[in-house]
């Protein structure tokens, strides 16, 4: 991977992040945009600005698929396969995240539903009518939520656990990693071991929700687009790649029906226009690795891509919590009109969040490459 496309890569990965949590915290601070009352052009411009969560997750897919699987692929094609690297690369990379951001949204939620729920949104949330919070917190929290999120199974035998909503995009990553590397393991080897691995990845795709495995194809894009970057074939000149993709992410955005999609209706369509968006994100990437960017930004890209995981992961529960607090102490209140109050508790919040998110970083995901070595020299002496 040359500079170029390194750079882009994090400019993807730390803006993505950040579209999730604006549009969460828009959807939770404003009111729906059919309830505003005044639909200004300033209005109408911040709602559409905010409203991108959804296709920032189907950008992470395609990374995650050139990062994960694409470099991984090439690497056991020309090497063979390290499946102790890999285990250690994806736990290390998952878990020192994960396992911090189930806890500390444990105790957010705890601590926001025994003292600070005047607001009712840990245990009546659904009178906001915002999708932000599609779930009752309270009843979110039990054990077998805790593990089933824990063994990356929400949405296959459990919900999301608490309020972090966030969490079903890692249980369908999780699975893309182990399907691959199931596949790949079997297609560098030889005889029984081929047939296990295949056996296997059937079996986990025959009993995994159908939309977990048909998005995986979104997934797919990213090792393809790994494919092509490394051939020596055509790349599109990179004005037109990053202009077919903010066509594309544009369309996407104006056809987005959000309530379809988080009642998981209308699947086909949602995926055909999933998968477009994800192949105009594979135009653009590629096409980047052609496109100087200017060093002095693409060092900034970088730091704000260090902790993107864990302003995904930590962003949701400290979002609930701190407006259960502003409303219950502070009397201010959510779900209001775009105007300068609502405007002004918005920014205030999403600042709030994003300083939190790189606080909690620095004790959780900044220690990721240090925990993959230990796990990995664990993992080869246990083998």
């Amino acid at each position: 991977m040359n500079l170029n496309m390194k750079s882009f890569i994090n400019l993807s990965r730390w803006l993505a992040a950040f579209l999730v949590l604006i549009s969460h915290v828009r959807h939770l601070v404003l009111v729906d945009y059919k309830n505003v009352v005044n639909k200004g052009f300033f209005s109408k411009g911040v709602y559409f600005l905010t409203g991108f969560g959804h296709e920032a997750v189907v950008v992470f897919f395609v990374i995650s698929g050139f990062l994960v699987g694409g470099i991984t692929l090439d690497r056991w094609v020309s090497k063979g396969p390290d499946i102790h690297g890999y285990v250690a690369a994806r736990i290390s990379r998952i878990y020192t995240v994960l396992i911090p951001a189930l806890f500390i949204g444990l105790f957010f939620d705890t601590a926001g539903l025994n003292f600070f729920n005047a607001s009712e949104l840990y245990t009546n949330s659904s009178q906001y009518q915002t999708i932000s919070l599609n779930s009752i917190i309270a009843s979110a929290t039990s054990i077998p939520t805790f593990f089933g999120n824990l063994l990356m199974l929400q949405g296959v035998l459990t919900g999301n656990f608490g309020s972090n909503g966030a969490l079903w995009s890692l249980a369908y990553e999780w699975w893309y990693y182990c399907i691959f590397a199931l596949i790949g393991f079997a297609f560098c080897n030889e005889g029984n071991k081929r047939f296990l691995c295949i056996a296997l990845a059937l079996v986990i795709s025959v009993l995994l929700p159908n939309k977990i495995i048909l998005w995986g194809a979104v997934w797919l894009l990213g090792v393809f687009a790994y494919k092509w970057f490394s051939s020596n074939k055509w790349k599109i000149n990179p004005l037109l790649g990053f202009s077919v993709f903010f066509i594309l992410m544009i369309a996407s955005r104006l056809s987005h029906n959000q309530d379809n999609v988080e009642n998981h209706e209308f699947l086909l369509q949602e995926f055909l226009r999933d998968f477009t968006l994800g192949v105009a994100y594979v135009i653009a990437l590629v096409s980047s690795s052609q496109f100087s960017i200017y060093s002095v930004f693409s060092k900034l890209s970088e730091r704000l891509a260090d902790f993107s995981f864990s302003t995904y992961l930590f962003h949701f529960p400290l979002m609930v919590f701190f407006v259960a607090v502003g409303y219950q102490i502070f009397g201010l209140q959510f779900q209001v009109q775009p105007d300068w109050y609502g405007f002004s508790y918005a920014l205030t919040l999403v600042g709030l969040l994003y300083f939190s998110c790189f606080i909690f970083s620095l004790l959780t995901e900044k220690w990721t490459s240090s925990i993959r070595e230990r796990l990995q020299r664990f993992i080869v002496g246990r083998a």
